[in-house]
C-alpha cells in the first residue's frame, strides 16, 4: 500500500517518467494494420466460400414435388354441441318418419309417414316374392 508517511528516496526522484520497456507504438500500429488487412483479405474470402456452399447445396438438393404445396391433413371436425346435434339428428329422423315425401320421383317411389305404411301393411299384407328365397348358409329352415 502507499504510506503517503513515507517520504520516497532522492534517488526515486531521477526515476520518475514512463515505463520505456512497454510495447512501442510502432508495433502497436503495424499490429492493427495487419489485423485491419486480414479483415479486409478474410471476410471476401468468406463471402465466396458461403455463396459457393449454398450454391451446391442447391445443386445436390431434390426436386421439389410437383404437388401442392400444403400438404397438412384438416383438422377433425369436432361437434361443438353434442346434445344439439343429437335433438336435431331426432327431429330431423320424426320429421322424415312422419310426413310425405319423395324418395325416387322417376320411379315414382314415396315416403309415407310410419303409421300409415302400418295400417297399409296390415290391411294388404307382405307381397310375395318374386322367385325362390335363398336363406343365408348356417339359417336353413327345418320345420
Amino acid at each position: 500500500m502507499n504510506d503517503p508517511a513515507i517520504q520516497p528516496s532522492p534517488e526515486t526522484h531521477r526515476r520518475v517518467g514512463h515505463e520505456t520497456t512497454d510495447a512501442s507504438p510502432f508495433y502497436v500500429g503495424l499490429f492493427a494494420l495487419g489485423l485491419t488487412l486480414m479483415i479486409v483479405l478474410v471476410l471476401p474470402v468468406l463471402a465466396w466460400l458461403f455463396w459457393r456452399f449454398e450454391a451446391e447445396a442447391k445443386m445436390s438438393d431434390a426436386p421439389q414435388s410437383p404437388l401442392p404445396g400444403d400438404q397438412t391433413p384438416r383438422a377433425p371436425k369436432l361437434q361443438d354441441d353434442p346434445a344439439a346435434d343429437l335433438l336435431q339428428f331426432r327431429s330431423d329422423e320424426e320429421q322424415r318418419l312422419s310426413s310425405y315425401g319423395w324418395i325416387d320421383p322417376q320411379r315414382q317411389i314415396v315416403r309415407l309417414p310410419i303409421g300409415r305404411a302400418i295400417e297399409l301393411l296390415s290391411e294388404r299384407g307382405l307381397p310375395a316374392p318374386a322367385g325362390p328365397v335363398e336363406l343365408p348358409k348356417g339359417r336353413e329352415h327345418t320345420p
